[in-house]
């Protein structure tokens, strides 16, 4: 099977870039895979450069499949072909969806607990205002 160079690269960097990710993602989010704590830890500072790797090789599985599409040039061999592809393709920001979804609910919960917390320096300041 000759295959291009570019192919090739491309295969390559992809698999790469998921070994990154899931190395991150194994050291910053170990209880998605029901682990209590990571085999190895990064510094918390590392995890954004972790969602650029994500985006990157979302980006380049977007570029291959486009390449591989082109290659074949028919639909329903492209689909019968790299169907597990185009799932993975597909299941990145559906996932994406969820960890923003974490953000905003921890999001709330802050905004619930200083609600609070405002709540009772209202109610403190009221009081002393009695006892003067």
């Amino acid at each position: 099977m000759n295959r291009k160079p570019l192919e090739k690269i491309l295969d390559f960097t992809i698999l790469s870039l998921a070994v990154v990710y899931f190395v991150g993602f194994l050291s910053f989010y170990p209880d998605s895979i029901f682990l209590k704590e990571a085999p190895y830890h990064l510094p918390r500072e590392y995890e954004l450069y972790f969602e650029y790797v994500l985006w990157v090789f979302f980006s380049i599985l977007v570029f291959d499949l486009y390449l591989k599409y082109k290659k074949l040039n028919s639909w329903k061999q492209f689909l019968k072909k790299h169907w597990h592809e185009i799932i993975m393709l597909a299941l990145i920001p559906f996932l994406a969806v969820f960890k923003i979804a974490k953000i905003a609910i921890k999001l709330v919960k802050t905004m619930k607990a200083s609600k609070s917390g405002f709540k009772v320096f209202y109610k403190a300041k009221k009081a002393s205002k009695h006892i003067d």
